[in-house]
């Protein structure tokens, strides 16, 4: 069957991680760029297989992606009104033009 795989190891870690960043006190930044290093991570994955003509990547899991990068900005720039971290700031700033693209 197409589409995402909720019980998938990355899948289950970038939500575990999207959460712990939305609702902990202190998420750090590093802690911020990692879980869109993952992100990214498996977005070149499922361009690869979206290049390669596998049927197993849908719209609906970019659309997915793409609420991950919206909460993940969210939460980052709470995360630099506290933590002003250099590469955090580009980060958040990359990501919200990619979105607006």
């Amino acid at each position: 069957m197409p589409g995402m795989n909720r019980n998938s190891r990355t899948i289950s870690l970038i939500e575990r991680s999207l959460h712990r960043l939305e609702t902990d006190a202190s998420p750090g930044a590093l802690e911020a760029l990692g879980l869109l290093d993952e992100i990214r991570r498996l977005r070149r994955k499922w361009d690869e297989q979206v290049a390669a003509g596998s049927p197993r990547r849908i719209e609906a899991d970019f659309r997915e992606m793409n609420g991950w990068l919206r909460r993940w900005s969210i939460a980052a720039r709470r995360i630099l009104a506290a933590d002003e971290l250099p590469q955090l700031r580009e980060a958040v700033e990359q990501v919200m033009a990619e979105l607006n693209q």
